[in-house]
């Protein structure tokens, strides 16, 4: 049996002769190396090393995300503890619920996707492996919710949605929100400067919308929009820049037909 370390080296008549005669049996196959691969002492040494910096890179995010103390409540609602379950809804319906109603383009179907995704997280609890921060699986979950939602509205091809003039659950009225003793015209100004900015987030291409929604209103990482949409960190950054600068250029055009002071 051979014994890999570190430091390892073998003459080239024994590897070719390896090579030629002594495939890897599956089970005995160390990580990196491929069932079909040449005993080539520096290809080995290589491949190795990868399959090190990946075992690596995949254990350092996965004890990083264990440290999160909503995947310790996740972990908590797996083994059966159905406060812990009730924790993380009362921390995320009102989230989740916003950015569904930006992606959707309005309330009227939040509350039963909402209620969609913590039925697939608890029905998902069984089976919940950390691998991420339980933000950014709960939105993957979201998002994947809304896509279907999508898909069967297209098929219906129901195209108009509800609109609720307050959207408490908009995060933009976290900068756009009227003061109680207002007057009626700056209640008004400012509900319809709300109204602009989310008819200009609407008007983005999909993918561009989620990034933006998932960034810049729920406060997702790049990486966190990456695992969401399914892409990558690259990608997502690069979604979501342009995804801000075409609402900016929206919001300037609207600017400068006097619609927004």
């Amino acid at each position: 049996m051979l014994i890999f370390s570190r430091n390892f080296h073998l003459s080239p008549f024994l590897a070719a002769w390896l090579s030629r005669s002594c495939r890897f049996d599956n089970r005995l196959r160390p990580p990196g190396i491929g069932r079909n691969c040449l005993f080539d002492n520096t290809l080995i040494a290589l491949q190795l090393q990868q399959a090190r910096m990946v075992t690596f890179s995949h254990e350092s995010a996965a004890s990083a995300a264990a440290r999160d103390p909503d995947v310790q409540l996740m972990l908590k609602v797996r083994a059966g503890c159905q406060r812990s379950f009730e924790a993380l809804l009362t921390k995320y319906e009102d989230r989740v619920r916003g950015v569904i109603s930006h992606l959707m383009g309005g309330v009227t179907y939040s509350d039963d996707l909402t209620q969609e995704v913590f039925l697939r997280v608890y029905r998902a609890r069984r089976t919940y492996v950390v691998g991420a921060k339980f933000s950014t699986w709960l939105f993957t979950i979201a998002n994947n919710v809304v896509l279907n939602a999508r898909r069967t509205l297209a098929r219906r091809h129901e195209v108009s949605f509800e609109r609720d003039p307050s959207f408490r659950d908009n995060p933009l009225d976290a900068f756009a929100s009227t003061p109680r003793d207002a007057s009626p015209v700056a209640a008004a100004e400012t509900s319809e400067v709300r109204q602009i900015v989310r008819d200009c987030i609407d008007r983005l291409a999909e993918r561009q919308k989620a990034a933006v929604v998932l960034c810049d209103l729920d406060g997702l990482s790049y990486t966190g929009v990456a695992d969401a949409i399914g892409t990558s960190a690259d990608a997502a950054k690069s979604l979501i820049h342009r995804g801000r600068s075409n609402l900016k250029q929206m919001l300037e055009s609207h600017a400068r037909r006097g619609n927004i002071l």
